[in-house]
Order: C-alpha cells, then structure tokens, then sequence
C-alpha cells in the first residue's frame, strides 16, 4: 500500500544540504522535480524507493530519478553523516545533459565507491556545499562545473561497478508499475504549464474525477487545484529568482493565460506580489 506522498518544492535549480547526527526516520515518503544525489559520508542509512528497500553504507551514492516515491529510514539509532542535492535538468548545459541518462534512468543505483575514489568524491561534494553557501561571484558557473565533475566521476564508477556489487533491494519484489498516485503527480509535474483539469485528468488516465479529487486528499493532504497551484508558483518563483524575465512573461510560462489569476494566486500561495518576491530575494 502507497503510503501518504508529499512534494519537495526546491525554489532554485540546484539545493545542497549536509546533516550530521542521528535525525529519526523520514515520516512520509516524498517525490519532486529534481534529479537526487545522496552521498552517505559516515554511518549506514535505509533508503524506501519505490516500496522497495536499500541498504546505504558509508561511502556509497544513490542516484534517484526525478518523480520517483522514496523515504529514508534510520538504522539501529546510529548516528551518520551524509550530503544530499537535488538539481533540474535546466542546471547544466545541453552538452552536459548527456550524463544524467546512465545514472538515473533505470535506477536506482546505489554505487559503492572505491577506495582509491574516494577523497576525490569526497573533496567534489565538500567544494559543492562549501560554494553553494558563500554565493560569491560565479558561484552558478563554479557548481555547474563541480556538479559536471561529479556527474562524469559517478558515469566512470558505474561503468566499472560490475552489477552483482551494487546495491540490490533487500526485499526485491516484483514490479508492479508505479501507484496510480505517482503517475497523476508525475503527470502534473511534466505538464504543469498546460491546460490541467481534473477533466484532462480522468480523460488521460481513464479514471472517475471524483475518484482522482479523493486520492489526491488521501495521498497529499490537499486538492487537485491547490497542488496545482503550488507547482505553478513554485516554478514561478524560481524564474523570479534566477532569470529576468518580465512577471508577465513568467506567468505565461507556468501556465497562467490571466495575468490578474496570477498576481492573485501569487499572492495567495506567497502573501506577497511577485514584484515584491522578486524584489526581496535581490
């Protein structure tokens, strides 16, 4: 059974975090717009992808693809180090696209890494938090080309990484296909800037609106059009933050034919205008 799903909303396209200590299992399963590398620095950690369970010693990566169901869960109330980023697509160039293929199609992979890697991973994914927190002068260039650095690093240890000595599930079981749940947010997160009803909904996936409208409830914890919404201004605020693209142009963008709905979801969603977000966050 698919348990209660929520959205990470990340307002930049590229998000670091490091902890260290013992933080209790994740209380929901989670999916979100973003490709996911975790790399587990000390101590071992339980990774839940897709009902499915992982063993995540020390040094080892995971490489989770966007819109896919996962948790994490602690392990014998040990404590543990480990960094996590998340990053869209539109973070790297074309050219630098081409790495995401191998490491999270077909996943997910869970890579131990080589002794004789290891600081090198090690020293990449310091230099990446260190550098995401000071926002110098060039700090998007400089993490573009870390994260390319990673990206090529983590291609280079899979190719090498027979497949019997990556990590494999720990309760395989046999595939199912995603929850019907995973597919309508995956679905809404892909084509969130075209014209989504509950109506186009149950037209694409054959299924009863009312019955779409509870599962949402059930799984999120909110309405089809509050989710909808969330996203749109959630995507609305990251090109508020990172480009300088007219309002206008921004709402046209995220899916809004109204610039008036707009502003007022905007606002809503915010409590403040979209001039005044973008003029905060300069």
């Amino acid at each position: 059974m698919v348990q209660k799903v929520s959205v990470s909303l990340h307002e930049q396209s590229f998000y670091i975090d490091r902890f260290k200590g013992c933080r209790p299992s994740m209380t929901t399963h989670h999916l979100h717009q973003d490709y996911e590398i975790y790399y587990q620095c000390e101590g071992e950690r339980i990774y839940l992808i897709n009902g499915e369970m992982y063993e995540v010693k020390r040094q080892h990566l995971v490489f989770i693809d966007k819109n896919v169901i996962h948790k994490t869960v602690l392990k014998n109330q040990q404590k543990y180090e480990r960094i996590v980023m998340n990053f869209r697509e539109c973070f790297l160039n074309a050219s630098e696209r081409i790495l995401l293929g191998s490491l999270f199609e077909n996943g997910p992979h869970i890579v131990p890494i080589p002794p004789n890697k290891r600081e090198l991973i090690h020293n990449i994914m310091q230099r990446l938090f260190e550098e995401y927190q000071m926002k110098r002068k060039g700090r998007e260039i400089y993490l573009r080309a870390l994260l390319s650095q990673l990206l090529i690093e983590s291609n280079r240890l899979l190719e090498a990484v027979s497949p019997q000595k990556t990590t494999k599930a720990m309760n395989p079981q046999r595939k199912s296909g995603k929850p019907e749940i995973e597919k309508i947010i995956t679905f809404i997160n892909n084509e969130y800037a075209n014209d989504i009803s509950l109506g186009s909904l149950s037209d694409h996936f054959h299924l009863n609106e009312q019955y779409i409208s509870r599962l949402f409830k059930k799984y999120t914890g909110c309405s089809f059009i509050d989710y909808l919404h969330a996203i749109r201004i959630n995507e609305a605020k990251r090109y508020l933050n990172e480009t300088t693209k007219k309002i206008n142009q921004i709402a046209n963008i995220v899916g809004y034919t109204n610039n008036v709905h707009f502003w007022r979801v905007f606002k809503k969603v915010t409590g403040m205008s979209p001039y005044q977000y973008r003029l905060e966050k300069q």
